[in-house]
């Protein structure tokens, strides 16, 4: 429930997109930019959060982070220039997402669940997809009804409701993220685990940090513009929330889904079937300028929907078994700095993409492409089959 709040608020960006910029008459590209400026500061503060994770427990990491996001989003409603859009979305709200979301979320379940992490981690990482499928239409329907502020003040307000009792009360402390005992006849590792320093000069961890930083380039040109692009297309902006809404449902199912086919067939198995859902729910999207028809929506809602937001129960399954130990959240957090700085670029790329070409047609296409090269990375981080237990 924390998560589906926090990413709900988060995601629905690409609902109240469409009204900013016809209010303000801001270009998409500069538009864009707050949400870029989210994804690099949820990146920037990753490591930081992961540290106080370590130190004071992802408990009271989540509860500050609840109260932030609440603030910003109520103060959202007071944006009248883009620093202010810039400030409230892309840096407290952001701050507020981070200390509720991957990093703090992740090393909570790490530490309860030892085994079928895929799974639980999927389980609970769905709630992302649950707040998109109630958000987003929520959203859409209170700026219809109150506009675009009052829809922000209604959310923060409530968000702050919700959070602050359910983390407060309904959140435990969790044990750190454990070493797994090797099999017999292998060398233990040491009772902390690995370092931050050992860490970072592993393949493994370049590997997923490079996971992380190519996933946005791949989703975020698609998933912020989505809503614009079916609207130019001339379909009602109900009917678009409502597919939006339909994309939350299918990434709850498809975290669940991806996280347990990790668990059965491997991680990166599993995530490369991912990316193949979220390139080609993509090109389901592209496919409405050669002819504007419902079906390619929907498409686009279930396959697009089905990866996206996959990979974060796999990679933080991955991170859970190669990094274990005492430095588990500084290191995961240091992960978390390629997913802000792909996701700065993502956005960003898509609405000045559209500006120079009056089409988003290349962005989704590179976007496809990007799904790719993601997915390999996957494979450049997998454990080597050997006889030892050597991080490389």
């Amino acid at each position: 429930v924390a998560l589906a709040a926090a990413y709900g608020l988060f995601f629905s960006f690409t609902i109240f997109f469409v009204s900013l910029i016809e209010e303000f008459h801001w270009s998409r590209g500069l538009t864009a930019g707050a949400f870029s400026l989210s994804t690099v500061t949820q990146g920037v503060l990753s490591p930081g959060i992961g540290m106080l994770v370590d130190r004071v427990g992802p408990r009271r990491v989540i509860m500050v982070g609840a109260l932030l996001l609440s603030a910003a989003t109520m103060l959202a409603s007071l944006i009248q220039s883009v620093w202010q859009l810039y400030f409230f979305i892309g840096i407290l709200a952001a701050a507020g997402v981070a200390a509720v979301g991957w990093v703090p979320s992740g090393a909570l379940l790490a530490g309860w669940f030892s085994r079928h992490r895929g799974r639980v981690i999927g389980l609970a990482f769905s709630g992302m997809g649950v707040g998109v499928l109630l958000l987003g239409p929520l959203a859409q329907w209170l700026i219809a009804e109150q506009g675009w502020r009052q829809a922000y003040l209604i959310l923060g307000g409530a968000t702050l409701l919700c959070l602050g009792p359910l983390v407060w009360f309904g959140v435990a402390e969790a044990p750190a993220v454990t070493v797994p005992s090797p099999p017999k006849g292998q060398a233990a590792l040491q009772t902390d685990g690995i370092g931050v320093r050992a860490a970072l000069s592993t393949r493994k961890f370049w590997g997923l940090f490079f996971a992380y930083f190519f996933t946005p380039l791949a989703v975020f040109p698609v998933f912020t513009h989505q809503v614009a692009f079916a609207v130019d297309a001339g379909f009602p902006r109900m009917f678009v929330a409502g597919i939006f809404g339909l994309m939350g449902f299918m990434s709850s199912l498809g975290r669940i889904i991806f996280g347990t086919i990790s668990d059965w067939v491997g991680r990166e198995s599993a995530a490369t079937l991912s990316f193949a859902c979220t390139a080609a729910g993509t090109v389901a999207l592209l496919l409405l300028e050669v002819w504007p028809h419902t079906g390619w929506l929907y498409a686009y809602a279930l396959l697009f929907g089905l990866g996206f937001g996959a990979r974060g129960p796999i990679i933080t399954a991955m991170v859970a078994e190669l990094f274990a130990g005492r430095r588990f959240g500084v290191i995961y957090g240091l992960m978390n700095l390629g997913n802000g700085l792909g996701g700065a670029l993502g956005p960003w790329f898509g609405g000045v993409v559209h500006d120079l070409t009056g089409s988003y047609r290349l962005a989704f296409l590179t976007a496809v492409g990007f799904s790719g090269v993601a997915a390999a990375c996957f494979w450049i981080a997998r454990p080597r089959k050997t006889g030892t237990r050597r991080l490389s």
